[in-house]
């Protein structure tokens, strides 16, 4: 994920043998996972999929295969990530610790890419929606509330594109984002979903 996010470059590796020094039932106690101790298996979920990973050597088993930076997500979220209930309140990237720094990185891969993928597609959008874990808002021309992980959800806004103006977007993330993960690790959660959200309408258009 480049310079966006530098844990990104460091070795899964790295995040595993922190994962296997640690205590299971601590990490699914504060992530408020559930942890099944005869299995050894964690209970996550991403993107409305359940999936269950097991301790220590996190082998990962579920409907759709993980790519290395949605394990690497996981990993973050257990090894460092705590579940807290949101207020309700929305934040934009740049409202997190540290997001100022990253924000143009962020905005360029992740608002804009946004954008400019449905800014002349709403029909596709909505199709893509209906196989995500989402509901639709009010607050733009397309809005779309999407769960990440249980009580982790985020708000992608759609502006659409006409002939005298291009489209733009927005990117909202629930507050309690800030207690889960860091503003690095939030860049590469739009790059999953936005990834997700292409699979899915290349599908669609098939």
């Amino acid at each position: 994920m480049d310079v966006i996010n530098n844990k990104e470059g460091r070795p899964l590796e790295h995040y595993l043998g922190l994962y296997r020094q640690g205590d299971p039932a601590e990490m699914s106690a504060r992530c408020a996972r559930p942890w099944d101790g005869g299995a050894r298996t964690i209970t996550m979920e991403l993107l409305g999929e359940p999936y269950s990973v097991s301790h220590p050597d996190f082998t990962i088993v579920g409907a759709t295969p993980l790519c290395n930076a949605e394990r690497i997500l996981f990993l973050r979220y257990l090894l460092d990530g705590r579940c807290t209930m949101p207020s309700g309140q929305y934040l934009t990237y740049r409202e997190f610790p540290w997001g100022e720094v990253y924000l143009r990185q962020f905005n360029g891969r992740c608002v804009q890419r946004f954008a400019f993928s449905y800014g002349n597609k709403p029909e596709l959008l909505e199709k893509i929606m209906s196989k995500l874990p989402s509901k639709r808002l009010n607050h733009s021309d397309e809005g779309w509330e999407v769960e990440l992980m249980p009580q982790l959800t985020m708000r992608f806004l759609l502006w659409l594109g006409d002939e005298e103006f291009p489209p733009n977007a927005q990117i909202l993330f629930s507050d309690n984002f800030r207690y889960a993960f860091t503003a690095e690790d939030l860049a590469v959660v739009g790059d999953i979903v936005l990834g997700r959200m292409k699979k899915i309408g290349a599908d669609i258009e098939k």
